[in-house]
């Protein structure tokens, strides 16, 4: 295990976009004692030079290469496109530095095994940006759970007006200055990670397994999957799936356990009101619900509902961050156990990589 660094771990942020600017750095503000942000790597200097302005960052640079290369760092927040990750998370545990990086862990199984394995050898923390695990509504519901739990039915069904544009704060600094080059060398990295993942080099899977299935379904399988571990359920076994091409929705059936049935849907409504996300447990002692606001989202609270009556809401769901950034905090100084391991990562991946096939091939 690499030496736990000071109090105050030194960290580099790879990638400006949405979440760093609306969730990850105001987190990281509120959290001065623990993180000192020392540099930003972001391809468009317009994001880099106003976000360094805004946030006090005192090195900002191209490309990660050039931040790993220069910037003492304990540290990475990985924050980039999805086709970058496995590229990035690699740069970072070969110069010895612990990464918490924005899910998907990466696009492909082949790449997800591998950091699994060279973070392993190299005894650094890589833990998964899946917030929600850290909401304590999801705490709660985890609580009522146990291996004596008789799983019936779980569902997740979510749907999102487009809130990558509709939450979108005013004062966000958009990447205009980013020449065709590098969006030409993004897209065509993610047309290759994405054929090597599924197995079929049509342009088409692009959208919807990158964007629908890793992008966003990803979320509830990873909610799922750590209900299942909490009830001690080990096998689940694909039994239908579906996806739109323009990535408009991704769906997906399993049995879990024995007799158990898991349905997931997400869903890309730009005319529905608001955006809505609940997970339901159907067990034989009643049913749990649990239903999250939409992601940044600090005026409603996440709800916890058993047998249809409210126990219980938690607010503001947007402290999600920062209960995430502080327990990456605690794994790299005091090596607690980490909760969204790369394990955790890589399993979701082949797991969202078997349903995207499974659709294919329905």
């Amino acid at each position: 295990m690499s030496p736990a660094p000071a109090e105050e771990v030194r960290l580099g942020v790879v990638g400006g976009g949405l979440i760093v600017q609306l969730a990850h750095l105001p987190a990281l503000a509120k959290l001065a004692d623990s993180f000192h942000v020392a540099a930003l790597a972001e391809p468009s200097a317009r994001v880099r030079g106003a976000l360094a302005r805004r946030h006090g960052i005192p090195a900002t640079y191209a490309a990660q290469e050039e931040m790993l290369d220069s910037a003492r760092l304990d540290a990475v927040l990985i924050c980039s496109p999805n086709a970058t990750h496995a590229s990035a998370v690699f740069d970072a545990i070969d110069a010895g530095l612990h990464v918490l990086v924005e899910k998907p862990l990466c696009l492909t199984p082949d790449d997800a095994r591998a950091i699994v394995d060279r973070a392993d050898r190299a005894g650094v923390v890589v833990q998964v940006g899946y917030m929600k695990r850290f909401d304590p509504a999801y705490g709660a519901l985890l609580e009522r759970l146990d291996p004596s739990t008789a799983l019936k039915l779980i569902a997740t069904t979510t749907v999102d007006p487009g809130i990558g544009i509709l939450l979108r704060p005013a004062d966000f600094v958009a990447p205009t200055d980013v020449n065709g080059t590098v969006a030409g060398a993004l897209h065509e990295a993610t047309v290759e990670q994405v054929a090597a993942a599924v197995g079929s080099d049509d342009p088409r899977h692009v959208k919807p397994f990158s964007d629908a299935f890793l992008g966003a379904l990803i979320h509830d399988v990873n909610l799922v999957l750590g209900v299942l571990d909490r009830i001690g359920v080990e096998t689940c076994a694909v039994t239908d799936a579906a996806g739109a091409p323009d990535g408009s929705l991704a769906y997906a059936a399993c049995q879990v356990g024995g007799h158990a049935r898991w349905t997931a849907a997400w869903m890309l409504l730009p005319r529905a009101d608001k955006f809505s996300e609940e997970l339901r447990a159907f067990t034989a002692d009643g049913t749990l619900s649990l239903r999250f606001p939409a992601p940044y989202d600090a005026s409603t609270a996440t709800e916890l509902r058993v047998d249809g009556d409210a126990v219980g809401d938690w607010r503001p769901p947007a402290d999600s961050y920062a209960r995430e950034l502080e327990h990456f905090h605690a794994c790299v100084t005091r090596g607690d156990p980490c909760r969204t391991p790369a394990e955790q990562g890589a399993r979701d991946v082949e797991l969202i990589t078997e349903l995207y096939r499974t659709a294919v091939a329905a």
